[in-house]
């Protein structure tokens, strides 16, 4: 089983609740029944399996014009944790969404080739042709939060 992992957005109240049970005494979350669920399929949201945390730094980094993303790791400030193994959310940098919403078709394609040399998965490491399609997609959800006005989180659980 591998890490599963949401990109979405929505205000700040609703992001709490996304995929996400509330206070209760339940050991296994997965069988917990006393909440009401918001179901991400509720979101605006794309699925990003294979795409962590990490990977989202190395993005910004290009998109500020850095060498070094690992360091930006601690700008996706954890806002909920059920336990150690997730799930939890995590804020996306505010100027992510808008640094992608800006870059245009050729753009996107430099960024996808350098982030696929950054991409830290190795083991499921994907083409620059599949980095740039899920780019694509993120950058559809970046002019959507722009346009909503609604942040950028991320959804992680073992």
């Amino acid at each position: 089983m591998g890490v599963l992992c949401d990109v979405f957005i929505a205000d700040e109240e609703r992001a709490l609740k996304y995929c996400f049970r509330g206070k209760c005494k339940c050991k296994n979350w997965v069988s917990c029944k006393c909440w009401d669920e918001y179901e991400s399929t509720t979101y605006h949201h794309i699925d990003s399996h294979g795409v962590y945390d990490r990977d989202f730094a190395h993005l910004l980094s290009i998109l500020r014009g850095k060498k070094r993303g690992i360091s930006l790791m601690k700008e996706f400030k954890m806002i909920k944790q059920f336990s150690k193994q997730g799930p939890w959310i995590q804020t996306v940098p505010e100027d992510l969404p808008n640094l992608l919403a800006e870059q245009g078709k050729d753009e996107l394609k430099c960024i996808a080739k350098e982030w696929s040399d950054r991409y830290t998965e190795v083991s499921a490491h994907p083409d620059e042709k599949s980095i740039l399609s899920y780019l694509k997609l993120l950058q559809k959800l970046c002019k959507k939060s722009i346009r909503l006005n609604q942040k950028m989180y991320l959804w992680t659980s073992l």
